[in-house]
């Protein structure tokens, strides 16, 4: 017998803890992994792996710091330029600091409708499961390299 590939699961707007579990697993086993970087005072957080749910491949890359004041401001932190430009959602994150992410699938499989009879209209792409990631902020290289 071939082993034919199966159609994508319906979509499902879900944030139920048992896709943080089975997330938990992936990171784990490496299916998943989750990395915080923190480079020049700004942080950025990078989820990238098999979706809990679907377990399709997705990339999830967002900024953890917002720059504020892009004309005439600066980067606060940054010696010499007295600026308060940085503001950091949810924290500032240094080494070893917990760092919490809400993670919704992003896979860019087009799944079909669901049980109520549509997928979210907002989305683009995804089967439709949120999860949470917690880990830490890993240190800025010497050097200054991503």
């Amino acid at each position: 017998m071939t082993n034919q590939p199966q159609p994508p699961i319906p979509y499902e707007q879900t944030s139920d803890y048992r896709w943080t579990e089975v997330a938990f697993d992936l990171l784990e086993s490496g299916a998943l992994t989750a990395l915080v970087m923190t480079s020049d005072n700004v942080s950025s957080a990078v989820v990238e792996g098999a979706c809990p749910r679907c377990v399709h491949h997705f990339t999830d890359r967002r900024p953890l710091t917002a720059v504020t004041s892009g004309i005439g401001g600066s980067r606060a932190g940054v010696q010499g330029t007295g600026g308060t430009g940085l503001v950091a959602p949810a924290g500032a994150y240094g080494y070893g600091d917990p760092v919490v992410l809400d993670v919704t699938c992003s896979c860019g499989a087009a799944h079909p409708a669901g049980a109520s009879g549509a997928a979210d209209s907002t989305a683009v792409s995804g089967c439709g499961a949120s999860f949470r990631i917690e880990l830490t902020a890993d240190p800025a290289p010497a050097d200054g390299q991503p």
